[in-house]
């Protein structure tokens, strides 16, 4: 029995010698990594924020925890880059605000590590997918576009034409001059579709350019070129045009395309409208080609024009009469009005509802010409549209497109006259139709602006 104790006994003892050996290899192995003492880690930055700008960004963070922190060091390109910041406490929360500059434009990833006197280094905070902007970014901004400019008594209205907004458009600078002759700057929202100059000089010019910021962030704001020259115009068309009808088919203001009569049209087989003429305006026998013959019906009808459902339209159409196809040849149809003009510079232009033109055999113009006639459609195709209208059958004219199926547009030109001028404008087509194929120019209004001199 006593021997069997001092078996166990002895067991005992060297179980214990074996842990006591092993602990101590154990802590000698430690030692060796904490040697001079245990790890210590400073505080890190707080509420790390990376602003983006254009080739440099902005580090901001706070100093909260360790009041032992000397200095934090800013890394970028996977460490290859970096920026050393003096800190020096003072308060319970100091501040970082570091700009980082001399950056090429892209996306860049950094980390921010403090340190104290004795070298000792903060765990790291990263931010990633930081953008820094360049000329890249600031040559793909564009300017707000301009669909109009009126002016009324010292109030000029701008609408603008819509901008994407992803690439931060903020609003658009605009220098005019006052009606004391004095520069004026204004700032225009983007978000809004209209913009009022008070107080406008007439006849003066207006100069802008749209403001950009990146992301919400940004420590630093882009601005396009500006467009210089803007003129603002007087709407004269109730002066000058008979019979205007609507730039916009759904205001509530202005009156639609009249007819001459509205107990006077033709029903043609093949196509269920009632085609009458247009009041106010002179059309050619070509241009009415809805009836028995030439010189009937054929210039008023009414349509769905940009949703507006029976909206009275100018119209020239040809193709699909099923009862006598010779009228489904138009040959220079012509529309238009003749009137004198003061001196000034003007701008006419014409709300398209819709245009089906094949460009090889169906042509169609807008114009202004000098004198009581329009050019026919071959002379127009071989003519320079000028700027100056001087002399008789000098004409100002654009070619008018196609457009997709129910897709409306504006188009307009320009003219000068240096004195009091009699000018015909209006529209010229030819459309070479057929039983089975039409094609058609709907016009929705036409108006006048003028800059008199």
């Amino acid at each position: 029995m006593k021997k069997m104790l001092n078996i166990k006994l002895i067991m005992f003892l060297f179980v214990i010698g074996i842990a006591a050996f092993t602990s101590c290899t154990k802590m000698d192995d430690f030692k060796k990594y904490v040697e001079g003492g245990e790890i210590s880690y400073t505080g890190r930055v707080d509420s790390l924020k990376i602003r983006s700008g254009r080739n440099r960004v902005l580090v901001q963070g706070l100093f909260i925890s360790d009041r032992k922190i000397t200095k934090c060091k800013i890394y970028w390109n996977s460490r290859q880059d970096s920026l050393v910041v003096p800190v020096e406490r003072k308060l319970a929360v100091d501040s970082l605000n570091k700009y980082v500059t001399n950056l090429f434009e892209g996306t860049y990833n950094f980390e921010v590590i403090t340190y104290d006197a004795a070298g000792n280094a903060s765990i790291p905070v990263v931010k990633s997918g930081v953008k820094v902007y360049g000329d890249n970014y600031a040559n793909s901004l564009i300017n707000m576009p301009i669909s109009d400019v009126s002016l009324d008594g010292t109030t000029a209205t701008i609408t603008w034409g819509g901008l994407d907004k992803a690439n931060g458009p903020q609003y658009m600078d605009v220098s005019f001059t006052n009606t004391a002759g004095v520069k004026t700057r204004v700032k225009k929202l983007v978000n809004t579709t209209t913009a009022t100059l008070p107080d406008y000089k007439y006849r003066s010019t207006f100069d802008y350019r749209t403001v950009y910021l990146p992301d919400t962030m940004a420590i630093d704001t882009f601005y396009t070129a500006y467009r210089v020259g803007v003129n603002a115009r007087t709407d004269v068309t109730a002066t000058f045009v008979a019979n205007p009808g609507k730039m916009n088919p759904a205001s509530t203001t202005g009156t639609q395309f009249q007819p001459v009569s509205t107990s006077q049209g033709a029903v043609v087989a093949g196509n269920a409208a009632t085609w009458r003429r247009l009041a106010s305006w002179t059309s050619n026998a070509q241009a009415n080609n809805w009836g028995t013959g030439f010189d009937t019906y054929g210039t008023y009808v009414q349509r769905t024009a940009e949703n507006v459902t029976n909206f009275g339209t100018m119209s020239f159409e040809a193709g699909k009469n099923t009862t006598t196809p010779v009228l489904n040849t138009m040959t220079n149809g012509k529309i238009y009005q003749t009137q004198l003009l003061p001196a000034g510079e003007y701008s006419l232009e014409a709300r398209v509802g819709n245009a089906s033109l094949a460009s090889a055999s169906s042509l169609s113009y807008f114009v202004a010409n000098v004198g009581t006639q329009l050019p026919d459609v071959e002379a127009l195709a071989t003519k320079t549209s000028l700027l100056n209208l001087v002399n008789t059958n000098d004409a100002s004219f654009t070619q008018i497109k196609p457009s997709a199926t129910g897709v409306a547009y504006t188009i307009s030109i320009n003219f000068t006259l240096d004195r009091p001028t009699q000018v015909t404008f209006g529209f010229v087509a030819t459309l070479l139709g057929n039983t089975t194929t039409n094609y058609y120019l709907k016009v929705s209004g036409v108006r006048m602006k003028s800059l008199a001199f």
